[in-house]
């Protein structure tokens, strides 16, 4: 009798081994060995449509803040950023110019860094297929004298203007430019509200496509401290992203783009 029950539990771990083998063959193929699952990976797993070729080539620009800058493009990584898991999406390259405590009115890295109109660097170089602005969590408040005081609304819009009238000079038509709403944790609602409103306003206003990010890091475990996005956080925001550049641009016509003069990108132009 004692022989029969080891039989029975012999199958039963050969049966839960195979079992595990299988699935980790699987998994092996439908991403890097040793990742943790991107977008793509999990729409695989799930059956929905992966993007079946790089419909980005010349690749995607972001310029940021935190949200941006405390992450790496390393697969499996805790701290793999949300712009690394858009760009894996689409088989593309990313180049980042994102700085901790910036944004549109505010210098970053305690009032001592630069502010998104100055990173001229992000309009060097071939124009990006993608350009995504993600910023405005930080323009609660302006620097004055190296300490933070509370912005009001007309320099918020100032800034947030002059940098995306910056960016559609720089950019060719061929360039999709996406404007995040203000990608924001559960803390301080209402300036969540305050500056998202400016940059959703300013945004429009222009004439650019605008993506709304509320529900990504508002929700329990998607941030750390209230701000910054955990792995969880980092992939819901990079899926409201996906979501956006997955669907065709709006006022698109299928044409072929045309082209802006080119002169419109020199790197030294300060006219707001």
């Amino acid at each position: 009798m004692a022989r029969r029950t080891l039989h029975r539990h012999v199958l039963v771990s050969a049966l839960v081994l195979g079992l595990l083998a299988s699935l980790a063959i699987t998994l092996g193929h439908q991403g890097a060995v040793g990742s943790e699952p991107t977008v793509a990976d999990q729409r695989a797993v799930l059956g929905e449509p992966v993007a079946a070729r790089n419909p980005f080539p010349r690749g995607i620009v972001v310029v940021g803040d935190s949200i941006t800058a405390r992450y790496d493009d390393e697969p499996g990584s805790r701290h793999q950023g949300w712009w690394s898991f858009v760009a894996r999406h689409y088989d593309t390259p990313v180049r980042t110019y994102a700085q901790s405590g910036s944004g549109y009115l505010r210098p970053g890295m305690g009032c001592t860094g630069d502010t998104f109109v100055q990173r001229r660097a992000a309009f060097r170089g071939p124009a990006p297929s993608v350009f995504i602005v993600e910023g405005g969590r930080n323009d609660w408040a302006s620097c004055a004298e190296g300490r933070l005081v509370p912005s009001s609304d007309a320099a918020v819009q100032q800034a947030v203007t002059r940098y995306l009238r910056l960016v559609k000079r720089q950019m060719p038509e061929s360039t999709r430019i996406l404007v995040l709403g203000p990608p924001w944790g559960p803390t301080e609602p209402w300036q969540q509200r305050r500056v998202t409103s400016i940059v959703h306003a300013a945004a429009l206003r222009e004439g650019l496509e605008y993506v709304p990010t509320r529900g990504a890091l508002d929700r329990h475990g998607r941030t750390i401290d209230g701000v910054h996005p955990t792995l969880s956080g980092s992939l819901a925001l990079a899926d409201v992203v996906v979501g956006a550049l997955d669907q065709p641009a709006p006022g698109s016509t299928g044409l072929a783009p045309v082209e802006r003069e080119s002169t419109a990108r020199a790197a030294t132009d300060t006219t707001p």
